[in-house]
């Protein structure tokens, strides 16, 4: 298992390729789309491929800029890229016009530990992060590494994802706070509580604030909605995977979809978050093997 692609909104398909392929080094895929539908068909999409993970951009027809879903959420409020401190990663994205969440001086210092951290919202107010390393464990460019969901009980999400992974976190915190922590997400007071999963090749991490509080709320936006809107674990067996979750009272929100040398199936998460699992075949644009493993955190095996 793996996680394949991220999905994300945007307005303007070309101008939202220049902000992030030519800022975060990102390879152009061939394939408009590494999927053989989407819950709603955008107008335009492309792939955009980091050594780890793939970001997939769609423009719909009625896609139009938002202030930004909250740093609060509920929701998948992020997608954070790593790179060496030297690129200079986050000064590059603010001169590409994205602007700043994260207030001081970004990026931020937590802990002493050679990583800097900032919050910035791209010209559609979607937000990312940007984690600045001074001796990255991974050779090469700018990586994807992971995407993060906020959600009101972290318990009930962390317990729904080990489910569906198949494995437990491998890291988990119930009291996130500090004057650096209100820096990096901009929020006076913050205090949050968090887990992280390794899907291999990238992390899904969990938010829950406590202080403020996040909305006890359904997810509730369109699919077309600018911001992230889904993402995709790839599985070796996807038939057997539906029948495993659905004896736990997991269902799938959709018949399953073929084409482009895959399989895929959408659920949605208790939050609302609209998620697929995917099966591929040699035929694929993208398949998890051929990404980048994180190597260096807990195996997720």
């Amino acid at each position: 298992m793996g996680l394949h692609h991220v999905g994300l909104a945007v307005s303007d398909l070309s101008a939202a390729r220049r902000f992030y392929e030519e800022t975060a080094q990102l390879e152009v895929l061939s394939g408009r789309t590494v999927c053989p539908d989407q819950p709603v068909q955008p107008v335009d999409s492309l792939v955009l491929k980091a050594p780890n993970g793939c970001l997939e951009l769609m423009q719909f027809e009625e896609t139009v800029p938002i202030d930004g879903l909250a740093v609060i959420g509920p929701g998948i409020t992020h997608a954070c890229f790593q790179a060496p401190a030297e690129v200079g990663l986050f000064e590059k994205f603010i001169e590409g016009q994205a602007k700043s969440v994260s207030i001081g001086e970004p990026p931020i210092d937590l802990n002493g530990q050679g990583v800097r951290y900032a919050y910035a919202r791209d010209p559609d107010g979607s937000m990312f992060e940007v984690e600045a390393l001074d001796v990255p464990q991974f050779e090469g460019p700018i990586w994807l590494a992971h995407i993060a969901l906020v959600t009101p009980d972290i318990d009930q999400a962390v317990s729904f994802y080990q489910t569906l992974l198949g494995v437990a976190p491998y890291g988990r915190v119930n009291k996130v706070m500090g004057p650096r922590f209100d820096e990096v997400t901009g929020i006076e007071g913050v205090r949050i509580r968090a887990a992280w999963f390794n899907t291999g090749n990238m992390v899904l991490e969990f938010w829950q604030f406590i202080q403020p509080q996040t909305p006890a709320l359904p997810v509730d936006r369109a699919f077309s909605d600018a911001g992230y809107n889904t993402f995709a674990l790839e599985v070796g067996d996807l038939e057997a995977e539906i029948q495993r979750l659905a004896a736990v009272g997991v269902l799938q929100e959709s018949p399953m979809r073929l084409g482009q040398g895959m399989k895929e199936v959408f659920f949605k998460d208790p939050d609302g978050n609209v998620l697929s699992l995917i099966e591929t075949n040699e035929a694929a644009v993208l398949r998890v093997a051929d990404l980048k493993q994180i190597d260096w955190l807990p195996s997720p095996a």
